[in-house]
């Protein structure tokens, strides 16, 4: 399996990034982890080192085993800013003329959904649990007393943020530098107050000066 992995590894460098970039072999990637719509261009790496980049490797043991996916549009872009962990089973959707931001330092479970219509942007040393849904487009059009509702916002996260399992983030949130949201929480309003553990449905406050490593 891993001869096909280095391999599959190997092509990927080659067909989707620069050749000054892809003689170092900054991204690996699994057999069990697809791509759809890439087209040279779309992916960015800030820091293109030698396996800088797993793609659906790692993740916890004894949850279900799916295949990730890299799934591109039209004009849209895929930021790498440095050492990234997107384990198996998580798909990366951007929409067109669309972004995807993920800082150095950034680490995701298994089995999570990021879809961008617009921007979902990362800070550094972010970590994600499994099942984590970030979706920043409602998808239908909703009207509401004769006016429409916006459809698509930005999602912005901060540096050293932990979105632990189950949790989902809706469109035009932003959640600050430090911050945790706990397990099972719907994020429906952004978390302005650095440091904070938020939960619950919607999500809120309910501890404040707080911190957490990996």
């Amino acid at each position: 399996m891993q001869i096909l992995n280095f391999i599959k590894s190997l092509y990927f460098n080659f067909r989707y990034l620069p050749f000054r970039q892809a003689v170092y072999m900054p991204v690996w990637i699994t057999t069990n982890f697809r791509i759809h719509g890439l087209k040279r261009g779309q992916l960015i790496l800030h820091l293109p080192y030698r396996k800088s980049v797993f793609l659906g490797d790692c993740g916890s043991p004894g949850l279900q085993e799916m295949k990730g996916c890299i799934y591109m549009s039209k004009d849209s872009k895929l930021i790498f800013q440095g050492f990234t962990v997107i384990s198996q089973g998580s798909v990366l959707r951007v929409d067109n003329n669309s972004m995807i931001v993920l800082g150095n330092d950034f680490y995701c479970n298994k089995n999570c959904f990021l879809r961008s219509s617009s921007l979902i942007k990362f800070g550094k040393n972010c970590s994600l649990g499994w099942n984590v849904q970030i979706n920043n487009n409602d998808g239908h059009e909703i009207t509401h007393d004769g006016h429409v509702s916006p459809q698509i916002g930005d999602v912005i996260i901060g540096d050293n943020v932990w979105l632990t399992s189950n949790t989902i983030i809706n469109k035009n949130i932003s959640i600050a530098d430090g911050c945790i949201i706990a397990q099972g929480a719907v994020v429906v309003k952004s978390i302005e107050q650095p440091k904070s553990l938020a939960g619950g449905i919607p999500a809120k406050i309910i501890q404040s000066n707080i911190n957490w490593k990996k």
